[in-house]
């Protein structure tokens, strides 16, 4: 029997999932590590750190699984966007600039005046790769004169298992600089901006193999030597790709530490600066992202900051539970950390609205809830804007979806049929399947989703008595939305360092 390992590099922890060639879990070892906030609204990550948690979970697994000699093929995934800058021996000259990050908000003013959305076809944020290197280009000039190598975080640990310095098409379109009708590096945005295009990689298809574990992999994490590995991919088509959302119409939610809904399109769709657009793990297919900052971290900031009395997640849904729809009148806007789809706005804060003597906290934790699925139906108005075919289901995958009620809310405010797999490491499953096609086992990851992916006996129907009143107050939660906006920039963005982190649900 021929195994398989996928690695994801998350927000909060580094997981490897073992399994075999249908699919069955074998082992998963897992290490955790923390966001750097040396000062407010930044959120930083130690690349050795990584790096370091990513052996200790790959020798978790394989001591759990002992198969270490029948593992075939390695696929890796991870947080998207982030930017880790390497002097010419490839050693990292500062912490990753995570997703997260806030700090590069004029930046982000500057790029939006050049016109650099309309050019690459996405919008601009904090946090993303480019407003990330342009912060550092600015801020702190003796490091970025000794950079010579850029990478994204997964890609780092990649090269730190076959020594090759590349990234994937899906990754690449999420850093700002790749030309998505063109389909390469944008040249003369890095042009435009005087940067160095000798500093980005080569990209290639997710399921390339892009070489094999050295030596030093070897002793750093206790694999054998020679194991294939492939170029793999960003986690948001990593975890669709695992929850078997790869065919065209396909949507998909995940709640996490952030939260995202994604469409799946055969063919580029048109720009809508309000949306994100990702090549998916196939090469035929592409993903409308509609990428939300806040999703699980508005529950743990609930139980770390407001609530007492919690001590699970699984706790506080079931305290939402004994709510009704509506949350007995109570809205919140979730915006804890600024937003992007759909409204792109870094300034953007949340909002508990509406309660009175009569509400409790467990009103205020079925809002929250109720929340992160507004802001999912606010892109699905996007999708249906821009003419995008969508399906009458939903797969919901991210730690959101271990909570039946947050799963019959989804389907409630949506008004879609709900269902998840029966595997819960999504974006570690998807780099499985990668390294299966890669490695010969699957011809395509069609095959791979119709080989492993199992599906859980129960589904979630949308309750229509529920609509209207979910109406109402998604009606409210948008006009809350609107008439803040303009109040939200006036406020100071500040980030609590000594609270905030980055926990999944």
């Amino acid at each position: 029997m021929a195994y398989l390992l996928g690695i994801d590099v998350g927000t909060s922890s580094a997981k490897a999932l073992v399994t075999d060639e249908i699919g069955r879990r074998i082992s998963c070892g897992r290490a955790f590590y923390d966001i750097q906030i040396p000062q407010p609204g930044f959120a930083e990550q130690n690349g050795e750190a990584l790096w370091g948690a990513v052996c200790d979970a790959i020798r978790a697994a394989i001591a759990t699984a002992g198969v270490k000699e029948n593992i075939i093929a390695i696929g890796v995934t991870g947080q998207m966007h982030g930017m880790l800058l390497l002097d010419a021996d490839y050693r990292p000259l500062r912490p990753i600039v995570i997703w997260a990050d806030r700090r590069s908000a004029a930046q982000v003013r500057q790029l939006k005046n050049k016109g650099i959305e309309d050019k690459v076809g996405n919008p601009v944020s904090t946090g993303l790769f480019l407003p990330s290197l342009l912060w550092v280009k600015e801020n702190e000039p003796e490091i970025y004169k000794r950079t010579c190598h850029v990478m994204l975080p997964k890609d780092y640990v990649r090269f730190r298992m076959c020594g090759l310095n590349a990234t994937d098409y899906s990754d690449a379109t999420g850093t700002l600089l790749f030309n998505l009708k063109k389909g390469t590096w944008d040249w003369e945005i890095m042009e435009q901006l005087d940067l160095d295009s000798r500093w980005f990689p080569e990209f290639y298809h997710s399921c390339e193999i892009a070489g094999e574990t050295t030596l030093q992999c070897s002793m750093d994490t206790g694999l054998s030597a020679g194991i294939k590995i492939v170029y793999g991919g960003g986690d948001t088509p990593m975890q669709l790709a695992g929850n078997g959302v790869v065919t065209p119409g396909q949507l998909n939610t995940n709640i996490g530490t952030a939260s995202q809904i994604n469409c799946i399109c055969s063919d580029l769709p048109k720009t809508d600066l309000r949306i994100n657009l990702f090549h998916h793990i196939s090469q035929k297919s592409w993903i409308a992202a509609g990428a939300s900052l806040n999703g699980g971290i508005v529950m743990k900031w609930l139980q770390n900051n407001v609530l007492s009395g919690f001590s699970s997640f699984s706790d506080m849904s079931k305290a939402a539970a004994t709510s009704k729809a509506g949350a007995n009148g109570v809205i919140m806007l979730p915006f804890l950390n600024g937003e992007r789809a759909p409204y792109m706005d870094e300034y953007a804060k949340a909002i508990l609205f509406g309660m009175t003597l009569s509400n409790d906290q467990n009103d205020i934790i079925r809002a929250a809830m109720e929340s992160v699925v507004f802001s999912f139906r606010d892109c699905i108005s996007v999708f249906q804007e821009m003419g995008l075919p969508m399906q009458e289901e939903i797969v919901a995958s991210g730690g959101g979806a271990k909570s039946p009620i947050w799963l019959q809310i989804q389907a409630d405010i949506l008004q879609k049929t709900i269902k998840v797999t029966k595997e819960d490491e999504d974006a570690s499953k998807g780099a499985v399947l990668a390294a299966g096609v890669g490695c010969g086992i699957y011809k395509s990851m069609e095959e791979a989703k119709t080989a492993t992916i199992q599906w859980s006996d129960r589904i979630y129907e949308p309750n229509e008595k529920n609509r209207l009143v979910y109406d109402e107050s998604f009606a409210v939660y948008q006009k809350l939305y609107r008439q803040n906006k303009a109040l939200f920039k006036t406020l100071t963005t500040e980030t609590n360092a000594g609270k905030f982190k980055q926990n999944q649900v």
